[in-house]
């Protein structure tokens, strides 16, 4: 089963970070080096943390087949975040807006957010849905989409 969004959720990161670059710096603020140097840490961290739990539980870390999920993972950081991987790269854009050092640049944050949640989340979940029935529904009851 293929994502009906076009772009892998890493690529869709990458270009969002280039529309970010290329907009006007409008509301300019300075820069943070330790908290953008801190966004880049916590997102290594936890995108590391995610790929061991799928490793660990030999399931696909691919968010275009969704068909080849044979695991529902619940534990380590997916204790804390339904969507670590993507959070990991949200985090990502937060450490590159606050690198470009202007307000405009936060809006690629939420266009990121909302097309996530809209093409890639929303149908991972019908997938899990279906695919793990209450087991899937028990574990959103629990833990947030993102954070």
């Amino acid at each position: 089963m293929r994502s009906l969004f076009p772009l892998p959720p890493p690529l869709l990161c990458f270009f969002v970070g280039v529309v970010m670059y290329l907009l006007p710096s409008m509301g300019q603020y300075p820069t943070f080096p330790y908290l953008i140097s801190g966004f880049i840490l916590l997102s290594a961290c936890i995108g590391m943390l995610s790929l061991w739990q799928f490793h660990q539980h030999k399931t696909t870390i691919d968010p275009q087949r969704l068909d080849k999920s044979t695991h529902l993972v619940t534990s380590g950081i997916f204790r804390v975040s339904r969507n670590p991987m993507y959070l990991s790269l949200l985090l990502l854009l937060m450490a590159w807006a606050l690198y470009l050092g202007h307000f405009l640049a936060w809006s690629g944050v939420v266009a990121f957010i909302l097309l996530m949640n809209r093409f890639q989340i929303a149908r991972e979940e019908i997938y899990l849905e279906r695919k793990f029935g209450e087991a899937y529904r028990q574990y959103q009851a629990k833990v947030r989409r993102w954070l």
